[in-house]
């Protein structure tokens, strides 16, 4: 085997032998198994996992951007298997730039969920509590806003339905 850094390795076609060794298979598992969790994530899991809004808005974006990269990684991987070269997306080099953006999307998340998550958590949280304290007091005023009196509609009344 020759250094699979060097740019020579890199940027070469991989022959009808070589498709499925040691690094492209750990690719496609982590790949695929990524692809279907934030699958998971984006469809169902955001409802069980998240709370409340915020949370789960956190979670879909945070699938959707993993979406993206895990798709991209098995589209050059479905390129390399194919045996076709369209523009050099069958070279090596774009099995391992994908692996990288992957690592750097994980450090994107890390980062994220350290700093600007908090923030909006605790935003998200003080809206929340500014909002359940509002609700008695409007409950107290009667139902009226303002002192302004509330004119109800008669329930024995029937309503008529517009016709199309």
């Amino acid at each position: 085997m020759d250094n699979p850094f060097s740019w020579d390795y890199l940027t070469t076609v991989p022959g009808t032998n070589e498709v499925f060794g040691p690094f492209a298979t750990v690719f496609l598992v982590l790949f695929s198994l990524g692809l279907l969790v934030a699958l998971f994530f984006y469809n169902d899991g955001a409802r069980r996992y998240g709370t409340h809004s915020f949370k789960r808005k956190t979670i879909r974006r945070g699938s959707t951007i993993a979406m993206i990269v895990f798709g991209v990684g098995l589209f050059f991987f479905g390129i390399r298997v194919l045996q076709i070269n369209p523009f050099g997306f069958g070279m090596r080099l774009w099995l391992w730039l994908s692996f990288l953006a992957a690592l750097g999307m994980l450090g994107f998340f890390a980062y994220y969920l350290r700093t600007s998550y908090r923030q909006g958590l605790r935003a998200y949280e003080e809206r929340r509590r500014k909002q359940q304290v509002l609700r008695p007091v409007a409950a107290m005023a009667g139902g009226r806003t303002g002192g302004q009196r509330v004119v109800r509609l008669d329930p024995r009344r029937p309503s008529r339905r517009r016709r199309r």
